[in-house]
């Protein structure tokens, strides 16, 4: 009969240990899974910041475009504007005198552009050599 209790006993603290086991694999698939949780959530919230920021810069760009497309609808109505008055006011030869003068502004305009462009060229080269003076400087300097 002892025997029969101690094999009792032992059936029994084999049990209690494959339950204790079970125990800590159960809290660590809780844990797991708490964790995976959150990750999930922490890129769920990403993904809808991400989206709220889409959305906004849609909205964003949508509204530059209606005002681009308002800006550009007023110039078109008022380069309209200007061409039917000079249609209605104007004799040939008032329009060959403007066109004229506009042909002069775009000469100065232009030639005025291209001065830009040349002291443009002439500031690029000179800070490209005054680049180059201070790497020769620095390369000399640097061995001592």
């Amino acid at each position: 009969m002892s025997e029969n209790v101690a094999q009792w006993l032992a059936e029994i603290q084999s049990l209690q240990r494959q339950v204790k086991t079970l125990q800590q694999e159960r809290e660590q698939a809780y844990a797991s899974a708490d964790n995976w949780r959150k990750l999930y959530e922490g890129e769920a919230q990403q993904r809808q910041r991400e989206v709220t920021q889409s959305a906004q810069k849609v909205e964003e760009l949508q509204q530059a475009l209606a005002a681009f497309k308002s800006t550009d609808d007023g110039a078109t109505k008022q380069l309209e504007s200007e061409i039917l008055s000079i249609q209605r006011n104007s004799s040939v030869a008032q329009l060959q005198n403007q066109l004229v003068a506009a042909k002069k502004e775009c000469d100065r305009l232009k030639s005025l552009l291209k001065a830009e462009q040349a002291e443009h060229e002439k500031t690029r080269e000179s800070l490209t050599a005054a680049l180059g003076d201070a790497v020769d400087l620095l390369t000399k300097e640097r061995p001592s």
